[in-house]
């Protein structure tokens, strides 16, 4: 029952942010489509516990002793971020985020706390101003952009890959490795619970695309950087997931419903090849979120990376 409660309330929220920004009939579009992909897993999903005995999986650490260690011996500038949680809390009040956005609170199964707490420290470590020029990466149906502009005053735009390629207002379509706007275009590029899901070398060329879209003086916020004691990629066996390129060296996880078919873990070795080497002309500095579980106990969020392209 509570699968199913959390399936309601991920759909009403999928088809109100799609109403919201693109209209009814397309929200209509969109929820029938996601209710009919989730109706056609169950026998993929039934078949598998039969023939698994039961389905067991066994998420990878995302902080330890040993993965902070790992990214100090990479020579990196390391801080410690302590969330605010009265000022999060006035944020929420503030705000009035959607009650079922992210479908729900995480003890009724969605993920509610995380995805605003995202939104709170990006703004927190950003400080956008009406000035700016903010890109809202993989934002999908994000209502992060919405509140950034309410907010703020910024220019912000959305990327996806779900968009219609090229610009089109102020929604940007294609991938993010290869945007389709000029050099320094951006003051910053922000991305919430995304970067790990891009597939092949998408990580490493989307590095480079960053320094080339950013203004001197710009900035990139990456999080939550998703961090393990292995190099890792996670991945729902009920989706779609022809054409995906595993990565080398990496552990596959198998989460079934977990709604995403690809999701990296970098270890340190791997963070500094793919990540870390192509960028490395940004001033580099990750953050140690010192306090998630006092905003929730499932909360993942513990490390942030943010660059700095130098200013001229």
């Amino acid at each position: 029952m509570s699968m199913l409660a959390t399936g309601v309330r991920y759909t009403t929220n999928l088809t109100s942010m799609v109403a919201r920004q693109d209209g009814v009939l397309a929200a209509a579009l969109v929820g029938s489509q996601f209710v009919a992909s989730e109706a056609a897993k169950l026998p993929r999903f039934a078949r598998m516990t039969l023939a698994s005995n039961g389905v067991r999986t066994a998420h990878p650490p995302l902080t330890s002793e040993r993965i902070v260690a790992n990214l100090r011996g990479l020579g990196l500038e390391m801080r410690p971020y302590r969330i605010d949680v009265p000022a999060f809390h006035a944020h929420l009040a503030s705000v009035r985020y959607p009650k079922w956005y992210a479908a729900g609170s995480i003890d009724e199964g969605g993920n509610r706390e995380e995805k605003l707490l995202e939104y709170f420290v990006s703004l927190d470590l950003l400080e956008p101003r009406r000035e700016d020029v903010i890109i809202d990466v993989a934002s999908e149906w994000s209502i992060f952009p919405e509140v950034v502009r309410k907010l703020t005053g910024a220019t912000v735009y959305q990327q996806d890959l779900i968009y219609p390629p090229g610009v089109h207002g102020y929604r940007i379509g294609g991938s993010a490795a290869d945007l389709p706007i000029p050099d320094e275009f951006a003051d910053m590029l922000v991305l919430h619970n995304a970067f790990e899901h891009f597939e092949g070398t998408a990580d490493s060329d989307f590095i480079r695309e960053a320094w080339r879209v950013l203004r001197p003086g710009g900035v990139l916020c990456i999080l939550p950087l998703f961090m393990s004691e292995r190099f890792s990629v996670m991945s729902d066996p009920l989706m779609d997931r022809r054409g995906v390129t595993w990565d080398a060296g990496a552990e596959v996880v198998e989460i079934p419903w977990w709604h995403n078919r690809f999701g990296r873990l970098y270890d340190a070795e791997a963070l500094q090849s793919r990540v870390l080497a192509p960028g490395a002309a940004f001033d580099q500095l990750v953050y140690q979120v010192v306090n998630p579980y006092e905003v929730h106990p499932s909360v993942c969020m513990h490390f942030i990376l943010v660059l700095y392209k130098p200013k001229r």
